[in-house]
């Protein structure tokens, strides 16, 4: 159910000026795509056929060949002729090697504007061994006019002259010269053409020649990113003129695919121009937009806007009139490419494009006094337009920029479903280089978006509930979409109908699980102020749940990180690729209710990957019969180059490594009678979380016994026996052993956070905190889990009395932890107890987070209002109590621990010391909150029983 990003949906329609850019200019178009075109007529005086070549126009011998590719370009030559009339010619000799290209080599498509261009078809020959056939005077030719509008809404005036070779064989090369006369009146005396260098077939001779007045200088630069010969021109000068010679033999370029970044060029190309800066193209193009005057069937609409409370409101007013009631159609015929049409006409037409509406919108808004201009960008190559030479022609794109104290918003009137907040609204590439259209524009600015990847975000929130392991279950939806996305699916959904939408619902599920079906429609919220779309589907799973030896298997995933990440086929390559789409957040929650009989004690398992490529983050917890699980995938950068790809490649194998996929519940976790499996009256939870831990030892044992495992495995089963016997030294004095197994993981792996971790772990349960302080800044170091380590080691120093520095551990992890999750109150708890210690405010996060919260609050929720002072113990331990079975036993051991933290936050030594008793009766030995208390308790003086 992933969505494309907008940007590239639209940017073909948003493209609306209809010339060339550099990649691909008028003289060598490749391979026109497939367009609805339909034949016209043209004026007899606009093409012509058999003329003899310009006087001007050097010679070029066609070269021989002797490759065998499918086609090769044995003659490229491309020669431009500056000054007041100005003209270009092009001679092309392609060789087909290849039936299969036949037809597209014998189908020769030349374009013009008839409006103000000349079209002379000099020659047209198939050469054929020694043999010449000239075509040139019965080739049959026909004049396509392509019609965008019926796709992309865009009538440009342009018509291609199709050629269709007679009797083209294989071994056979079609040679053909023609010359274009005229140019578009709208740049006026200034001069700007491109020429392509490399193609995609391999070339025998590529020559450029630019001709121009000595007294009309013209730059050149060739642009490009791969690596070949530099290219100088030769020089001459003659009667007035000067002549620039560029010559390449015997080249092939390499293979471009469709990961090739926007901005990335692997064609090379030349660029000429006369404009001198930058401001000379800005000012040209405000020529282009003089003042308007507000069209009068909307005087009086505006003078409604103006009185709106605030300049936002005025604005997106505007903006979302022009975006909903002007359709975007182009008609960019002659001047009409870049010169819009009168806000008037466009107003009364009722359609424009993004110059038209552009101009409309600035009209509008300047008319409410607000600071609006059109800024030039490109959509093709948003970040390389500094990388050209000034010029008009390297821009395809305009928009409007609007700054409301003191900050720019960019506002695109061609988008559609645009927020009424202007803070929350899409962005468009970040980094996009624009040209204010303004005369003090003296340079090349960016786009830039505050908080742009918390504006672009998707998140999925699942619930799933299992009644029983042999029975259906139901799994609850609610997808939410920002930014972007929100444009598009308040835009798409507007008038979808309900097979639509119910297919549309299901596509993310119908593999995972075979038979879901809807149990009622889905429901769509817009919230346009927020700029957020939300749906919420219902489904019903035939029996998710699947019977293995080991226990009951139920798959889940993040779907909407499905696909998030799309990677070559061949890793190994010469440009760099895009994969990905970025910034962007992907945020997942899962809950899984299971069957009343399932009790389940894992403590919460944090794990967090970043590199240069993605930030991940998940928080696991499991406790009774309840699963929780989330993730965020943070999206750093769309586009890598070569030697990064292999590094992604391997990121995303670690990455796979730690997203569960599913969940398993062993036959050991499912209570079969009585309590817990147990015989009615035993004390259940201690018994079976002694006998869970045994079992565990039992079967670290028999795994590091064996022998298989290595390296990162090895570490970590040995922590794990290690973290296991720490939790069990009292019953079985284990606590050396767990301290060996942890001084084995560091000497195995020194450069693993894990295992000075785990060291940690066993050092601070057995009360040598000061002692696994020094282990947790070591994988700290070494790029440990940021939250949960600080949140260990601030622990540590809390029970040595060093306050001060472990309240500085604790608001560190609550920074570094996931801004949403539940997780996350844990270190804040300890924070509000470490500031209460030393007799200070809880934190402004902790009374955010604690800010209506009660007793029906989710677990751990009500813990913050105690800390924070919004609850009182009473409604805690209430809260805690509402619980059922084992799951009110793990809540009731915290409960307890924080009510005598609580207390002596009062001085109440004695009644803290009653709490701290109560939540080591209950035998939740595997919890923090079970030892903690135990420390309190020694730390009074008092035995803590076990």
């Amino acid at each position: 159910m992933r969505l494309t990003s907008a940007r590239t949906v639209l940017a073909v329609v948003l493209s609306c000026f209809s010339i060339a850019v550099l990649a691909q200019s008028q003289d060598d178009k490749a391979a026109a795509p497939e367009i609805p075109v339909r034949e016209i007529q043209v004026a007899a005086e606009s093409f012509t056929r058999g003329d003899p070549v310009p006087a001007w126009v050097e010679r070029a011998d066609i070269p021989t060949t002797s490759r065998t590719d499918p086609a090769v370009l044995r003659l490229w030559d491309s020669q431009f002729r500056a000054g007041s009339t100005p003209s270009y010619f092009v001679s092309r000799a392609i060789q087909v090697n290849d039936s299969n290209l036949l037809a597209a080599v014998g189908q020769v498509s030349l374009e013009f504007v008839p409006q103000y261009q000349k079209l002379h078809l000099h020659s047209l020959r198939v050469l054929r061994g020694r043999e010449v056939l000239d075509q040139t005077a019965r080739v049959q030719v026909r004049f396509l006019q392509r019609e965008l509008g019926l796709e992309n809404g865009v009538y440009s005036g342009t018509v291609a002259a199709v050629l269709l070779v007679a009797d083209l064989r294989v071994g056979d090369t079609v040679q053909y010269a023609y010359s274009i006369d005229g140019a578009n009146p709208v740049f006026g005396s200034t001069y700007a053409q491109d020429a392509g260098w490399d193609w995609n077939m391999p070339v025998e001779l590529r020559r450029v020649i630019l001709n121009h007045p000595l007294a009309e200088p013209v730059q050149w630069k060739m642009v490009g990113d791969v690596n070949g010969p530099e290219i100088r021109p030769e020089i001459s000068e003659a009667a007035g003129w000067r002549k620039l010679r560029f010559t390449q033999r015997g080249y092939k370029p390499e293979d471009v695919d469709r990961w090739v970044p926007k901005d990335f060029m692997p064609y090379r190309g030349l660029q000429f121009s006369t404009w001198d800066n930058w401001n000379n193209v800005a000012r040209w193009a405000n020529d282009l937009f003089p003042p308007a005057a507000v069209p009068g069937e909307l005087q009086a609409r505006v003078a409604q806007w103006k009185s709106l409370p605030t300049a936002e409101q005025r604005a997106v007013a505007a903006l979302q009139w022009v975006q909903d009631e002007i359709r975007y159609f182009s008609v960019s015929i002659g001047e009409s490419s870049h010169r819009p049409h009168p806000p008037a006409d466009v107003v009364r037409d009722r359609y424009g494009d993004c110059k038209d509406k552009t101009y409309l919108l600035v009209t509008l808004l300047r008319a409410m006094d607000l600071e609006a201009t059109p800024v030039l960008t490109s959509l093709s190559g948003p970040r390389i337009v500094p990388r050209y030479l000034p010029s008009p022609s390297v821009f395809d794109h305009i928009l409007v920029r609007l700054r409301l104290d003191g900050v720019d918003y960019y506002l695109d009137p061609t988008m559609k479903g645009q927020s009424a907040s202007l803070a929350r609204s899409g962005t468009g590439i970040e980094g996009a280089a624009i040209l204010p259209v303004a005369p003090e524009t003296r340079q090349l600015d960016r786009m830039h978006w505050p908080d742009e990847l918390a504006r672009n975000t998707m998140t999925l929130e699942e619930v799933l509930e299992v009644p029983a392991f042999d029975s259906d279950a139901t799994l609850s939806a609610n997808w939410t979409w920002m930014g972007v996305d929100a444009e598009i699916m308040r835009v798409n959904t507007r008038s979808i109908s309900e097979e639509r939408l119910r297919k549309f619902a299901l596509s993310s599920y119908e593999r995972r699980y075979p038979g879901i079906d809807l149990a009622g429609k889905p429901v769509l919220e817009d919230d346009p102020v927020a700029n957020r779309v939300t749906m919420t589907v219902r489904f019903k799973l035939p029996k998710p749940a699947k019977e293995y030896p080991e226990g009951w298997l139920v798959k889940y995933g993040a779907s909407n990180m499905n696909g998030v990440y799309d990677l070559p086929q061949n890793i190994k390559r010469s440009f760099p690729a895009v994969v990905t789409r970025a910034p962007y957040r992907m945020r997942y929650k899962m809950r899984i209710v299971w069957p009343a009989n399932v009790a389940v004690m894992r403590d919460p398992v944090i794990r967090h990957v970043r590199n240069a490529f993605f930030e991940y983050g998940i928080n696991r917890s499991f406790r009774g019969n309840v699963l929780q699980t989330e993730m965020t995938l943070d999206t750093l950068k769309e586009s890598v180059t070569p030697s990064e790809l292999e590094m992604l490649a391997a990121s995303l194998q670690q990455l796979n490594g730690v997203t569960p996929q599913g969940e398993l519940v062993e036959r050991e976790a499912i209570k079969r009678s009585g309590f817990l499996g147990l015989d009615l009256g035993a004390p259940s939870l201690s018994q079976t979380l002694r006998r869970r831990l045994q079992q565990e030892l039992e079967a670290y044992d028999r795994a590091i016994a064996g022998g298989r495992l290595k390296g990162s495995d090895m570490v970590e089963a040995l922590c794990r026996r290690a973290e296991v016997r720490a939790e069990v030294r009292a019953e079985m004095d284990q606590a050396p052993l767990g301290l060996a197994d942890a001084e084995q993981a560091v000497r195995l792996a020194p450069a693993v956070p894990r295992a000075w971790e785990c060291r940690g772990h066993v050092l601070r349960d057995s009360r040598e905190f000061a002692r696994s302080i020094p282990d947790y800044t070591r994988a700290l170091a070494l790029g440990g889990e940021e939250a949960s380590l600080l949140q260990s080691r601030g622990i540590s120093r809390f029970f040595l009395g060093k306050y001060d520095e472990a309240l500085a551990d604790f608001g560190q992890s609550v920074a570094a932890g996931q801004t949403d999750s539940e997780v996350r109150h844990y270190p804040m708890l300890w924070q509000g107890l470490t500031a209460r210690r030393l007799g200070q405010p809880v934190s402004a996060e902790l009374l955010a987070a604690a800010k209506g919260v009660g007793i029906n609050s989710n677990w751990p929720s009500p813990l913050l209002g105690l800390v924070a002072g919004t609850l009182n113990e009473d409604d805690v331990l209430q809260a805690a109590r509402r619980k059922k079975g084992d799951d009110q036993d793990m809540a009731l051991t915290e409960a307890w621990f924080f009510v005598g933290q609580a207390r002596l936050a009062k001085a109440d030594a004695k009644g803290a010391q009653d709490a701290f008793e109560q939540a080591r009766k209950l035998g939740v030995t595997v919890y923090l909150e079970y030892q903690a208390a135990g420390w309190e308790l020694e730390r009074m003086g008092k035995p803590a029983a076990r």
